[in-house]
């Protein structure tokens, strides 16, 4: 499922539990700066819109959204299993962050060797019990690996009517493959039109920091595989 939206995306790692306290310090100012610069603005005028004789008071002081997405962002991956990390990012229009914060669990497995068809079941690609139409696929060549990404409209008792991106991804190198899976839902039609190439954008992050050099620009790619499964 392609648009004409031009949408420009930010994604990030968020740092996984255990990780050294003071990058994890580091992160969190860095998140809620960008949160600050993207949507500051628009948290202020909601705040001096906000009915003095409301029932609740506005639930974030001047500077507090950043923060507190940054918190629970960590929150979230400290509950992770050590083989999965959490992604976070925002897709713009423009100059507008239109969409955020935007999360996405990627899972690394040791590959089975030869064979990546059972990747195809895992990400849905004939669809799921929840799904309520026909999966969209989409193949991906990155530089260090192919991929696919399904998207698909959902129904579930405990997300409701929600759009589902499931993506795999194997990562090709001599010293083994891996095998990363990636999930993410949304609930907004907006949403729903532009996240598959939005998880595409990630797909191929990961695959350029697989691919990069200790010492160079690009970060490599940090994580822990789950043991190889065989059936």
């Amino acid at each position: 499922m392609r648009t004409d939206l031009e949408v420009a995306w930010y994604w990030d790692w968020v740092p996984a539990a255990g990780s050294d306290a003071a990058e994890r310090s580091a992160w969190a100012g860095s998140v809620a700066e960008r949160l600050d610069a993207w949507v500051g603005d628009k948290v202020a005028a909601a705040r001096a819109a906000w009915p003095a004789d409301a029932a609740e008071e506005f639930p974030f002081s001047t500077g507090e959204m950043g923060a507190a997405v940054a918190r629970d962002l960590l929150e979230r991956a400290d509950s992770l299993p050590r083989n999965c990390r959490l992604i976070w990012g925002a897709g713009f229009l423009g100059d507008e962050a239109r969409w955020l914060p935007l999360l996405v669990l990627a899972e690394f497995r040791e590959a089975r060797p030869g064979d990546s068809a059972y990747l195809m079941d895992l990400v849905g690609a004939e669809g799921f019990p929840d799904d309520v139409r026909e999966p969209h696929v989409e193949y991906v060549t990155t530089d260090h690996g192919d991929g696919v990404w399904v998207l698909a409209l959902a129904q579930s008792e405990g997300e409701g009517l929600h759009g589902r991106v499931t993506a795999a991804l194997r990562l090709e190198a001599p010293t083994g493959d891996v095998d990363v899976l990636l999930t993410t839902r949304v609930t907004g039609v907006d949403q729903l039109a532009v996240i598959g190439p939005g998880v595409e954008a990630v797909m191929h992050m990961i695959a350029n920091q697989f691919g990069a050099e200790p010492g160079g620009d690009l970060a490599p790619l940090r994580f822990v595989p789950a043991a190889r499964q065989e059936s």
